[in-house]
């Protein structure tokens, strides 16, 4: 029987960095290599071992997959990539390319799917699979043709698991690791499984009932004590098992025998392993391949050698000094004298030398990250490379608390206010911090206003790549080859925050007097970094100004009433049980509807609709399939409408009062100001940026926010077509700009040049299309795309866009030149020079680029609207404080900025507020706001 190794790249590549996490890799220059050569070595050691006819190598895309359209928060609990990570991963794709082994990448799709799909073309062939990967998803994919290998850490042998294997462990077939993996969930995926079912329960129930369809099918045979969890779980046991299994049918356009890798290109292997310093790798795949190694050898070792990195006797890389890890040896550089400071003289002295500075950087220690309900433990300050200090705070003092008494030597909360208040509501005095929103929000609880908030390391570091992480332990090793102290140190993995008042006086100030010295350094580096770049605009005239503001809204708050929202809670259950009913009778029988299986046969078999897409467990129902059907069959439209209104259910109206502050009564997200590429703001916790407004019930939930009392109304300020009036300034087409100028309806002035008719005898129809198209151009979309969003035939589709730019024959130049700029730079930039940094715009592998191509086109024009907005956040802000109005910022939404607005203060907040929008950043075309006021969100809206 033939043999095919299938590689999950990117799960090796993972084992691999933290398997050296303790002593990681780097080459004499500095660059990083642990997870380039924990790869080379398992990859080596696989083929070694298997000695396989044909090899292929996985890697999972960029864009999200049908998952993350199921479950929003798939994967969401997964930290970014290791900064030193990220070039390794490239480092990776040049060695598999320079080896001319098989690349398999798919947008939009995991590279487990990919792994499926592939094995099981190869079991239909009477190939033998060796799944090389740690990822315990895919042994749902073993059978008697496919293994899963990986090499044990600690002995160096590969390990081979079977059928056998998985039988042994678990007690069940390697199928049913889908049904296992639907009860207890993956935390590593965020994939929810039932609450409260563990490992214990599921290795009980699935051997005993085989799937999830036949434990709830037979609920009378299940243990009475694992009924309430089941019955409570079960829409989340379902969606479980949809999100862990292996969709083995996408469409592979590769043939097995294609598979067979040819000869190396040596010279490039030869170069990038002697750039790595890699000797033993190079010489056991030259002798695996049947090439010459032995007058390699010396060759190749005195060219790595002469790089001056040593090579263990096993092939592996070691540091120079194996024994002192680097982040050890770099401390010698932080020669700072860290002082803790616990009485009034002490911190009398430190205010005075403060008050003396032009500028210092400040951090606070707490028990909490919520800032409305919090202790101050202390805070840190740095001025200069020489020194830092940690003033410990007793906070309870104020309330006379009996733990008060084993805080005793440390400085009374109302005495650090007396001393600190004068030096922290300086304007004169610049103030630093890492992520200053949070910092500002703690010394606000005791009653602190920050005057001159001037420097965020954290937004430094987002604004000069976006998609670098931005935490100070990262930031500190990036740029000052350093590893401060992990919080772990003081209160342990996964202990509470209050546990702070518990860590010993003299760990507490070395842990946070660090902080505060490492900040500084990093702002000496990043200042410089902004300058260098020419990004000084955005840095400050957008992003640091903005973080007072944010930190403002979030202290606001917004009101709530949760009288709305429980009858819109009933209303919408209400409309769950008529759906149901209208689903079960033109389904002909009583079903479960949340069931995929069950769905299947009802749509499918009994019903014989055409199935579309196959997975694993039968033909896909999710919802970009049914609504490929909707034309079909009465069913379809109810199955849609029963889904999205089961969702504002459950995720608006029965979760949102429980976000209530109980002290004030409001609901208070959090604005994220370093995750969105573009530089768009995000908001979690909750999420009020994804509050829903297509359907009615949707917009109904905007309803139930409210202004804060009788004397206040809601005022809503939204930007009108903002990307297509910047598209408009970009490209310069004068048909465009004339529209605008003209203040036409721009898609119904679109449908009637691209359709040929006067601007009266465009139809509805012709105007939804022609929307369509004007939104759908800014994120790149093709003939496809739109086919596929009219439900069109794809030649009209294609006929429209070609119709649309020989219309506006701007807006192709406009994205053709964004493409070029892009390549030759590297990065999109906006009019304010904010970047997005573009890896695989010449990659090439048509997919990936065609990715990269879509954002260039698309960051010049989301990226000027978020810079647009933010600025008239600041302006907006600053007049309101300029002229001491009592109306309040409380939500910004993409586009829109809700205000709670003193009734009296409307003549003069209105105007002003849709002015200051307007003018934020002048175009060359009109820039419009729509202004409404209401006694709630929807009816200002």
């Amino acid at each position: 029987m033939k043999k095919l190794i299938v590689v999950d790249a990117l799960a090796l590549a993972y084992k691999a960095y933290f398997a050296f996490a303790n002593r990681p890799l780097t080459t004499k220059s500095g660059e990083p290599t642990s997870a380039v050569f924990g790869f080379v070595n398992q990859i080596i050691k696989i083929i070694e071992e298997v000695k396989a006819d044909y090899i292929c190598v996985a890697f999972d895309s960029k864009e999200p997959t049908f998952r993350h359209e199921m479950y929003d928060l798939y994967k969401a609990n997964r930290s970014e990539m290791p900064e030193d990570m990220v070039p390794q991963i490239q480092r990776i794709k040049d060695i598999v390319n320079s080896l001319n082994f098989p690349l398999l990448i798919r947008p939009g799709h995991e590279a487990d799917d990919l792994i499926g799909a592939l094995v099981k073309k190869a079991e239909a062939h009477g190939i033998e699979s060796f799944i090389a990967s740690p990822d315990k998803d895919l042994l749902q994919l073993i059978t008697g043709k496919t293994k899963i290998v990986k090499l044990d850490r600690m002995s160096n042998e590969l390990e081979v698991v079977d059928e056998k294997k998985v039988r042994d462990k678990f007690n069940f077939d390697p199928v049913q690791i889908i049904d296992y993996l639907a009860l207890v969930g993956d935390s590593s995926d965020n994939i929810p499984g039932v609450k409260g079912i563990g490992e214990v329960a599921a290795k009980d129930l699935i051997p005993r009932f085989k799937t999830i369809e036949d434990i709830y099918e037979r609920m009378e045979e299940v243990p009475a004590k694992y009924h309430a969890k089941l019955t409570a779980g079960k829409e989340a046991a379902f969606l479980s098992k949809r999100l862990a299994t292996v969709d083995c049918y996408v469409p592979l356009e590769l043939e097995i025998e294609n598979l067979t890798p040819p000869s190396p290109d040596w010279e490039k292997v030869r170069e990038l392993f002697e750039e790595l310093e890699f000797r033993n790798p190079y010489i056991r795949l030259r002798k695996q391949f049947g090439e010459d190694a032995g007058s390699q050898k010396s060759d190749v070792g005195e060219q790595i050698s002469e790089g001056g990195g040593q090579i263990s006797e096993d092939g592996g890389q070691t540091p120079e000094e194996e024994k002192i890890p680097q982040t050890e040896k770099s401390k010698e550089d932080f020669s700072t004298r860290y002082t803790l400071i616990k009485n009034t003289k002490e911190a009398g002295e430190l205010a005075k030398r403060l008050a003396k500075t032009d500028l210092f950087v400040f951090d606070t220690e707490t028990n909490s990250l919520d800032t409305l309900n919090l202790l101050m433990a202390g805070a840190s300050f740095c001025f200069n490379n020489e020194e830092a200090w940690f003033v410990a705070i007793n906070p309870f003092t104020a309330s006379g608390d009996l733990f008060a008494a084993d805080l005793s030597d440390r400085l009374d909360v109302n005495d650090f206010i007396r001393i600190f208040r004068p030096v922290f509501e300086d304007p004169k005095i610049k103030k630093v911090c890492q992520n200053g929103k949070y910092d500002i929000a703690v010394l606000r609880s005791i009653g602190i206003k920050v005057a001159n908030f001037y420097f965020d390391t954290m937004i430094a570091s987002y604004i000069i790549d976006p998609d670098q992480k931005h935490n100070m332990d990262d930031l500190s090793r990036k740029y000052l080859n350093y590893s401060p102290i992990p919080l772990s140190d003081l209160i342990g993995k996964g202990k509470e925050a209050n546990k702070i008042f518990d860590v010993s006086l003299s760990l507490l100030s070395k842990y946070a007097a660090e902080d505060a010295d490492v900040t500084y350094r990093l702002f000496q580096k990043l200042e410089k970094e902004l300058t260098k770049e020419n990004l000084e605009e955005v840095a400050y005239n957008i992003e640091f100004p903005l973080v007072r503001v944010l930190e403002d809204i979030e202290n606001t708050g917004v009101r709530v009433d949760k009288g709305v929202l429980n009858n819109l809670s009933k209303e919408l259950a209400e409309q769950i049980e008529k759906l149901v009913k209208e689903i079960y009778e033109r389904a002909g029988k009583v079903f479960n509807i949340n069931s995929p299986q069950q769905l299947q046969k009802i749509l499918f078999e009994d019903l014989n609709l055409t199935a579309g897409k196959k997975t694993k467990t039968g033909y896909s129902t999710d919802a970009r399939t049914l609504e490929t059907l909707s034309d079909t069959h009465p069913i379809i439209s109810f199955l849609l409408d029963y889904r999205t209104v089961s969702k504002l259910k459950s995720t608006y109206t029965d979760a949102l009062p429980k976000l209530i502050n109980p002290v004030t009564g409001r609901i208070h997200t959090s604005y994220n100001q370093t995750i969105a590429s573009t530089g768009r703001l995000s908001s979690n916790e909750p999420n009020l940026q994804n509050i829903p407004v297509r359907s009615d019930f949707g917009k109904e939930i905007r309803r139930a926010f409210v202004p804060r009392d009788s004397k206040h109304i809601i005022l809503s300020a939204d930007y009108s077509q903002i990307e297509l009036r910047i598209m408009a300034h970009y490209c310069g087409d004068k048909r465009l700009i004339e529209a605008f100028a003209n203040k036409e309806d721009i898609h119904r002035k679109t449908a009637a040049l691209v359709f040929q008719v006067p601007p009266e005898e465009v139809t509805s129809d012709m105007r939804r299309k022609a929307k369509e198209v004007n939104f759908g151009i800014l994120y790149g979309i093709g003939a496809f795309g739109l086919k596929t969003r009219l439900r069109i035939p794809q030649n009209q589709a294609k006929e429209i866009i070609d119709n649309y730019f020989r219309t506006f024959p701007g807006i192709k130049d406009f994205m053709n030149t964004a493409i070029e700029n892009a390549r030759e730079k590297g990065y999109a930039s906006t009019l304010t020079g904010r970047r997005r940094f573009l890896k695989n715009i010449r990659s090439s592998n048509a997919a990936i680029r065609q990715f990269d191509e879509r954002a260039a086109i698309n960051m010049p024009i989301q990226g000027t609207a978020a810079d647009m907005i933010k600025i008239a956040m600041i302006k907006i802000f600053d007049y309101f404080r300029e002229k001491d109005f009592k109306s309040k910022m409380i939500l910004q939404v993409h586009d829109e900025l809700v205000f709670d607005l003193l009734k009296e203060e409307l003549d003069d907040v209105l105007p002003a507020v849709k002015e200051l929008m307007e003018q934020a950043m002048p175009l060359n075309v009109p820039i419009s706001v729509d202004a409404g006021t209401g006694d709630n969100w929807l009816d200002a809206h």
